[in-house]
């Protein structure tokens, strides 16, 4: 027979739901995820607008800024995966501060990188710690926010995206600028420690998931997960949002400052212009996804990612501008991931929470591999450096865009009968 622990030994790190205390806990939780979330996208974004740096200083073809991008995903892939295994045996806090101390070493390893190698070693370094730190803060905060807030709370910690395009990245790419390509590798790190001593220092021990299974609250396990027909629809939905994206954003910085020639200086700008957009769409969008649900909105944000891939890329000549292109993505693209994210957050048991989310985020950054090193087979670069093949990818990723459309519809129907 199953054993029920008593509530009070469920919660002993966390304040009783609904109290001041526990909201006090949720902000602090959220504050906290958004600095990982943060730091992790501008270590992991920052690479996409200096590819063209680091092709001038390291020698490398602009064609294969997608092998940077992948090596990066494909070790947060095999990271999150093998975190399945036991990252619900870890206090969440310590499992958080471990990964983002990595991801701070990792990626401060990359301003040392002599060459295309050096550099793709340290990348894959970051890797390894940047994915399982994503899905630790994911399974922290379904632990400590209801379904009810969740959207809401994964709009605000998304909101990272956004405040990495509007001052992180823009920032990186200055001080590319001032004081050379590998003066943003030691930023980012410094950063990544701060957040590490912040986590540390804020969040609750957040035990309840070794609870959970000592007391056999939940006896899911890794095996579980993998014969529950919602866990593979919802990972096979990610694969196919996150492959399609990433057959196009390692090559975006690419596009536009050499076949659209927009200048490198205005890069900041445009990654800062972008994300304001962004962060607008995040403010609201999280709490019509929760009034409303997720599928009218993925719904919305796919229909526009396809018109962006067609008016922005595919037509010759494009009808969108580099500054249209890059606020469609990030718009549209924003709708989809705040969407998706709050309907996958509710297929999980509450032990199986981390195991769940280690294994998502294994299967998130196998797609954004498998997307940008195809991306890199696909394309080639022309005698004037420009990029050739780009429609054939825009194709790829307009049928993923489909696909994973289709799995949300199955998904969202799904996960409407379990809760009945």
């Amino acid at each position: 027979m199953t054993k029920i622990s008593p509530p009070s030994e469920l919660t002993n790190d966390l304040a009783p739901s609904g109290s001041a205390g526990h909201r006090q806990q949720e902000r602090q939780a959220i504050m906290v995820i958004a600095a990982v979330q943060f730091v992790n996208i501008v270590d992991f974004m920052m690479v996409m607008p200096l590819g063209p740096d680091f092709a001038k200083a390291l020698g490398i073809r602009i064609s294969h800024m997608g092998v940077l991008a992948g090596s990066y995903t494909m070790a947060a892939a095999l990271s999150g995966f093998l975190g399945s295994f036991f990252l619900d045996r870890i206090g969440r806090r310590k499992a958080l501060v471990m990964a983002v101390v990595g991801l701070a070493i990792g990626t401060a390893a990359g301003a040392f990188a002599m060459d295309f190698r050096s550099l793709l070693w340290a990348r894959v370094l970051a890797g390894i710690f940047g994915g399982p730190a994503t899905a630790i803060g994911f399974a922290i905060i379904g632990d400590i926010v209801p379904q009810e807030r969740r959207g809401a709370a994964l709009g605000k910690i998304m909101m990272g995206f956004s405040a990495a395009s509007i001052f992180g990245v823009p920032a990186g790419l200055e001080v590319a600028r001032i004081g050379g390509w590998n003066a943003p590798f030691i930023m980012v790190g410094s950063m990544a420690a701060v957040v590490a001593w912040w986590a540390h220092v804020k969040l609750p021990p957040l035990k309840t998931n070794l609870n959970r299974m000592k007391f056999g609250v939940s006896g899911g396990a890794f095996k579980s997960l993998l014969t529950q027909r919602t866990v593979l629809i919802s990972y096979a939905c990610l694969f196919c949002v996150m492959m399609g994206g990433f057959l196009i954003f390692p090559n975006i910085a690419g596009f536009v400052q050499i076949n659209q020639h927009f200048p490198r200086e205005e890069m900041g700008r445009l990654y800062f212009i972008g994300g304001i957009c962004s962060l607008i769409i995040m403010g609201t969008c999280g709490k019509l996804v929760d009034k409303f649900g997720s599928l009218p909105w993925f719904s919305l944000g796919s229909c526009g990612f396809l018109g962006t891939l067609y008016y922005g890329m595919y037509q010759s000549p494009p009808a969108l501008n580099a500054y249209s292109l890059f606020i469609g993505f990030m718009i549209f693209g924003t709708l989809r991931n705040i969407s998706m994210q709050t309907l996958t957050s509710k297929v999980p048991r509450p032990s199986e929470r981390a195991g769940f989310m280690s294994l998502q985020s294994a299967v998130q950054h196998t797609a954004m591999s498998a997307g940008a090193i195809s991306s890199a087979r696909l394309l080639s670069s022309s005698p004037t450096g420009e990029l050739i093949g780009i429609e054939s990818v825009v194709i790829c990723s307009g049928i993923l865009v489909l696909l994973a459309l289709g799995l949300v519809i199955v998904l969202d129907r799904a996960v409407c009968k379990s809760a009945h």
